[in-house]
């Protein structure tokens, strides 16, 4: 079913490798596809593989059929075709069953027809993929599927991967889509792009580029941009150029006189192209310089003469430099008796500088043109196959991860001869059934049954662990010792099939792509960092250790604040927390509210309203006579004051009070002190005082640290005082006196502003205190003459004279006396 090619195949590599490249998915409904790649990169044939997938060791006869249809196909394909290596891409774990199919289809034609061992590589697909789907390879292979077009990629990849890497360095810079780092991302595109070129830049520079090849192959021709000197724009017009003209290159000289490049661009290309001078043979006339066919810059073609005519001894008369070179690459071990080190010191001496560095290269050049200095291919390492199958990196998937995993099943050791006969039923008293000491089933009637058990087979054994499936294809195992913290015995009861739960990884088996995990309550918790990935020397511990207790301390805080959301039909009430009533209320309009649950309980409300910018006051509401915890009180409460509803609350009570705010806001001595800041309102009073000394100045401004309040500064000598008014519903609370406009209350500061403070402590001992130790009083306590009668009868003389002065005589504190200065800065409204 197969077409022979007429050419004679044979199994040499020298001119070239050809590979078989194998692409498939993991789903049984698509079929595979392999494709033959000739050393020139070109597409010979191609096989679909519908059945790849399927296994041979079914009990479904259809099934297995296919399978084997399918490998004898894959069989008479490599026999065919005659590969020298065989690519799988390494899409996911059925590589490794596909690996397996293919080398027993090797093996049958190596035990059968002699044919040579084929190496069956499983490679990385990631370039492949791209490759499949990206412009570039759509347009090369338009008719093609996109599994064949993965297949011709992986093929070509381990033939030459500079070449096939270089298929996604386009205009449209398909070349990012690869993922080199986990941090990748953070670098600017650009910056990405331009190391990346630049390591094409270099490794391509180091095999050279053959641009004859360019000019017939395309698969080549992205390498041209990358010859140093020339770049994209040269590239391109130099390979234009020859098509155009129909030409193939011959020597480099023909760069200046055909191509018609310049000097400058000669100079810095010429070293990096290549011209294959063997297949030259004898179809030109023109003279073939051997060196063009290696890294031996032109500048330096008479030194690499010279170091040929010396290594042969010629006499200068005698000496063909052409024919020397052509008879030292024959026999380049003679060029190891120059001394170079003289022949570099002769260039210095005739103003050459040192060339030292430069004649090492032309010797080693001359030994093997061209040789390529690349890492030879090697096979895929286990922890390489392990990444690519399972997609994972050392970074994703490490020891100590705690990941999701699905109960597959359970693990039993089936008990052994001696352990039969070893064996000890146990009855349980209670229910009079017998339990078996190994599987625990404990169901059986009757003793017997229990040894009829153990003779059947029946007996799965005792319970080792739980059998794990996740989601990346690996499998897993935690051991009954590593179930849970506390004895397990049968695992069953802990975890049931199909269960989703969280494991740490303590072992990763790259061999068997198998997971040893642990559910313990203890390592998933890991509360002593046993389980933890390493940190370098570079981390930030004490960075750490403050973000730690910041996280904990806003735990803490949302712990105590925890709202119970409420039912409640009202326009100004919201189911929010304390700082998302902050942000809303920003928004808001002076004195608009907000009333939401508190964190006292489900039997108060908070009642949220905006003072000023960036200053709030918070009401506690009581209620009383709720039907049920979510909904409103049948009457609300703050202080002592009855409500019936939240709008009597809004009307009554928060309206006015935002009413006599907005008052002194828009009065002509507010100033704003940074919310109620004494030192910023000392400077603007003394400011005040220096431009006009006669007058007693003073400003109000809002105290943020007391909401509802307001700070009352005043200067009336050289010393400020501060005080606060409070404002409440009736008005403006100053001094225990209350006031119902902002004039009224200025008018009485005014002419009582010398008055004491009430609750102050005055500075000195009252007049008349004999007595470090007592208190003095600022005011006369007010008795009745009944009390007093009353009190007479019980007291000595002496004494009832003392209280009959005391209803008609005050104390004195002469205002001479009192040091305004000294009087307590704060004062309780």
């Amino acid at each position: 079913a197969f077409e022979v090619d007429d050419d004679d195949y044979d199994w040499d590599h020298s001119r070239g490798t050809r590979v078989m490249g194998v692409g498939y998915v993991p789903d049984y409904s698509q079929a595979a596809f392999a494709a033959i790649i000739s050393p020139e990169g070109d597409v010979t044939d191609y096989l679909r593989i519908p059945h790849l997938l399927k296994r041979k060791n079914t009990f479904r006869q259809e099934e297995k059929a296919l399978k084997e249809s399918d490998m004898q196909s894959i069989t008479d394909f490599i026999r065919n075709k005659k590969p020298h290596v065989i690519a799988i891409g390494g899409e996911s774990k059925e590589a490794l069953m596909v690996q397996k199919d293919f080398q027993e289809c090797v093996k049958s034609l190596v035990d059968d027809e002699q044919f040579p061992e084929i190496a069956v590589e499983i490679i990385d697909n990631e370039l492949a993929k791209i490759y499949s789907n990206s412009i570039k390879g759509t347009h090369d292979f338009r008719e093609y599927p996109p599994l064949l077009r993965q297949a011709i990629s992986l093929a070509r990849r381990i033939q030459d991967p500079l070449i096939e890497f270089s298929q996604l360095c386009t205009a449209d810079e398909e070349i990012l889509c690869i993922r080199y780092h986990s941090l990748q991302d953070h670098l600017y595109k650009e910056d990405l792009l331009e190391n990346l070129y630049l390591e094409f830049i270099n490794r391509t520079n180091e095999v050279g580029v053959d641009i004859n090849l360019a000019v017939q192959n395309s698969l080549t021709v992205n390498l041209v941009q990358f010859i140093c000197g020339l770049g994209t724009r040269k590239g391109l017009a130099l390979i234009k150029v020859l098509k155009q003209t129909n030409q193939r290159l011959e020597n480099r000289t023909q760069l200046v006189t055909a191509c018609h490049m310049g000097p400058k661009v000669f100079i810095n290309c010429s070293g990096f192209i290549k011209i294959d001078t063997n297949s030259l043979g004898d179809s030109t006339e023109a003279y073939v310089e051997v060196l063009d066919g290696s890294r031996v810059h032109p500048e330096t073609y008479e030194w690499a003469r010279k170091m040929a005519v010396d290594a042969l001894e010629y006499d200068d008369e005698d000496a063909n430099p052409a024919g020397a070179l052509e008879e030292i690459l024959e026999s380049p071990e003679r060029l190891k008796d120059l001394d170079l080190d003289a022949f570099a010191v002769e260039l210095e001496r005739q103003g050459f500088g040192n060339k030292s560095i430069t004649l090492y290269d032309i010797r080693a050049e001359l030994n093997s043109r061209y040789k390529d200095l690349r890492t030879s291919y090697r096979s895929t390492t286990s922890e390489e196959l392990f990444d690519y199958l399972t997609k994972e990196t050392p970074e994703t998937l490490y020891v100590g991860k705690m990941v999701l995993a699905t109960v597959a099943g359970f693990s039993h050791r089936k008990p052994q001869g001696d352990q039969l006969d070893q064996a000890n039923p146990v009855r349980n008293d209670q229910t009079g059934l017998w339990q078996c000491p190994f599987c625990m089933q404990n169901e059986f009637p009757e003793l017997s049954e229990v040894w009829n058990h153990f003779d059947a087979g029946e007996c799965p054994g005792q319970a080792t662990g739980v059998r794990l499936r996740f989601d990346n294809g690996l499998s897993g195992f935690i051991h009954i010792k590593n179930i849970s913290d506390k004895h397990v015995k049968n695992p069953e009861e802990r975890v049931q099939l199909g269960q989703t739960i969280h494991v740490r990884i303590t072992k990763i088996d790259v061999e068997r792509f198998a997971l040893e995990c642990s559910s313990k309550s203890s390592d998933l918790s890991d509360k002593n960092n046993e389980w933890r990935p390493r940190k370098d020397q570079y981390y930030d511990q004490d960075t750490e250790d403050r973000d730690l207790k910041t996280d904990s301390d806003k735990k803490k805080t949302e712990q105590r604040q925890q709202y119970i959301k409420r039912v409640i039909v009202h326009p100004s009430f919201h189911n929010i927390s304390y700082a998302e009533a902050l942000k809303m209320l920003e928004r808001l309009d002076q004195g608009e509210v907000v009333v939401r649950p508190s964190s006292k309980g489900a039997d108060h409300l908070t009642a949220s309203w905006k003072v000023t910018n960036d200053v709030y006051q918070h009401i506690d509401i009581r209620e009383e006579g709720k039907e049920n915890v979510f909904s409103l009180g049948q009457s609300l409460w703050i202080g002592n004051e009855e409500f019936e509803d939240l709008d009597e609350i809004i009307a009554r009570y928060i309206t006015p009070m935002a009413a006599y705010v907005r008052d002194l806001l828009n009065y002509k001595y507010y100033k704003d002190t940074g919310g109620g800041m004494k030192d910023k309102a000392e400077e603007i009073l003394k400011d005040e005082k220096s431009k006009n000394p006669n007058k007693i100045h003073y400003v109000m401004s809002v105290a943020k640290n007391y909401p509802g309040k307001f700070l009352l500064s005043y200067l009336p000598r050289t010393k400020c005082k501060h005080e606060y008014i409070t404002v409440n519903p009736e008005g403006y609370r100053f001094r225990s006196q209350n006031f119902d406009s902002v004039n009224s209350l200025l008018k009485w500061f005014k002419e009582h502003f010398r008055d004491p403070i009430p609750s102050a402590t005055p500075a000195s001992t009252p007049r008349g205190a004999t007595s470090a130790s007592r208190t003095p009083f600022s005011g006369s306590p007010k008795y009745s003459n009944d009390a007093i009668q009353k009190l007479a009868q019980n007291i000595p003389s002496h004494m009832f004279n003392s209280l009959s002065q005391a209803t008609s005589q005050t104390p004195r504190f002469g205002c001479a006396s009192y040091d305004s200065g000294n009087a307590g800065n704060y004062v309780t409204t």
